[in-house]
């Protein structure tokens, strides 16, 4: 049987095993007993291996950070790196995020495109080569990853146990293929505040789920004095800029909260963010404690996507700067903003000084919880040649050219790895949105592209 007939033979139960992980909230919690990044991952990777088990796969799992399932014969290996932890739901949803509900050809909840949909698509390619009966002359491992949405650690662990794969693949991004992929700073800024705690002043605000998506909610806490009141002021804003708002008044407390729509961090001008509109909103109010950091937030990011007020904006041939503002959290003395900033290829290691000059110039502590180096493979290379061809004679697409992106994925990890799918050109990206979904048609035909990757990559055609 080829391996396309055996894949359109096997719909149901592809869709079948992405509900089965869908189902599973993988999202990073408290490290429990083999499960290093909580229990809900750890639930997830028992039953990817679950599911390579029934599909005939040698598998093994190397202490919870990640693990892989394997096939065919040799030294060398192919690599084809998923993973399954997933971002915070967010808001927003008409779905059920973890209902995995199959509706107008189309699978919905968390991890559905990003990344549990394409890990079944590719174990259920590398059972139709098997089947196929055609002779690998190369070892093909699906590896799971379990932190990819913070900082990869997972694969750190598996290049430990294991070491770099020859070659292969990551299907966490865009078809037709991925050759470049931009540095990225991730950390957080601290706004110290010098202002007394009098009234009216913040007393709190916080939002978002994690840096590296737009913070789709925010909520602040201010302390006024008894009578005031500005829900109209409020509500006035939240009219003009289109934003779902609450205002709650407890005694001489005033609760604010705003609902924005999330993105991802690669793509926030996307999104609508509830923590710059919330902050926008502050502007207005004659706050004594809080005052300087709603100052220099708006002096230093304001509604900008891109840089500019911090005078970092730069673009070159593979894109543009991007700055998201993921998260904000009360401290002791001031507030904190999770960032992730994503900068033009050909930057390079420039990224981190530029960013620091900024910020040192402007007085702003930064504190940096992680950073990706760029990727960047020419169009003319092995491995971008053999990808683009199989997902032309697959789709039937010969315009299609490979370009860069500013998503971080699992192949600047691993030597000699590329994204590569599954997003088709020209469709919605729903990854971290709510409502996030795949198509069942387009799954079955990554599926097929896949399989004919494995082909050329582990018979040595590629």
């Amino acid at each position: 049987m080829h391996y396309r007939e055996y894949i359109d033979k096997n719909k149901e139960n592809i869709i079948r095993d992405v509900q089965r992980l869908v189902r599973i909230k993988s999202v990073d919690d408290t490290p429990a007993e083999t499960m290093p990044f909580g229990k809900g991952i750890g639930k997830a990777l028992k039953e990817a291996l679950q599911i390579s088990s029934e599909l005939g796969f040698d598998t093994c799992n190397l202490d919870g950070y990640a693990a892989y399932a394997e096939a065919g014969e040799g030294e060398e290996v192919v690599g084809i790196l998923v993973h399954l932890d997933v971002v915070p739901e967010g808001e927003g949803w008409q779905m059920e995020p973890y209902g995995a509900k199959v509706k107008d050809g189309k699978i919905y909840g968390r991890g559905t495109s990003d990344d549990k949909g394409p890990a079944v698509a590719a174990l259920y390619a590398l059972k139709s080569v098997v089947q196929s009966g055609i002779k690998l002359k190369r070892r093909v491992r699906v590896i799971f990853g379990t932190n990819e949405e913070i900082g990869s650690k997972c694969m750190e662990y598996y290049i430990k146990q294991c070491g770099h794969v020859d070659v292969g693949f990551t299907p966490d991004a865009n078809f037709p293929l991925i050759h470049g992929e931009k540095p990225i700073l991730q950390g957080e800024i601290t706004f110290a505040d010098c202002g007394e705690k009098r009234v009216p002043y913040l007393a709190e605000i916080a939002g978002g789920k994690a840096a590296n998506m737009v913070a789709d909610d925010c909520r602040a806490v201010l302390q006024m004095q008894e009578g005031q009141s500005f829900e109209e002021k409020f509500n006035a804003y939240c009219k003009k800029h289109v934003l779902k708002g609450f205002y709650q008044k407890e005694e001489t407390k005033h609760i604010l909260s705003l609902s924005g729509a999330s993105s991802h961090g690669s793509r926030p001008e996307e999104g609508v963010n509830a923590i710059s509109h919330m902050v926008d909103f502050l502007t207005a109010l004659p706050l004594h404690y809080g005052s300087e950091f709603v100052k220099k937030y708006m002096e230093t990011i304001g509604l900008t996507t891109d840089g500019s007020k911090l005078g970092i904006a730069a673009t070159d041939a593979f894109g543009s700067l991007t700055f998201c503002v993921g998260t904000v959290r009360t401290k002791k003395d001031g507030f904190a903003v999770g960032i992730d900033v994503r900068y033009p290829l050909t930057l390079k290691d420039q990224a981190r000084e530029l960013f620091d000059a900024a910020l040192k110039e402007k007085g702003i502590v930064y504190e940096e919880k992680a950073y990706k180096a760029g990727l960047y493979m020419p169009v003319d290379s092995k491995l971008v040649k053999t990808l683009m061809k199989c997902y032309s004679e697959e789709t039937g697409d010969r315009k299609a050219k490979p370009f860069t992106i500013g998503g971080g994925t699992y192949a600047r990890s691993m030597k000699n790895i590329l994204g590569f799918g599954m997003v088709f050109p020209g469709e919605e990206e729903v990854m971290h949105k709510h409502d996030e979904y795949v198509k069942i048609d387009r799954l079955i035909t990554a599926s097929k592209i896949y399989a004919a990757a494995i082909v050329a990559l582990a018979t040595n055609e590629g």
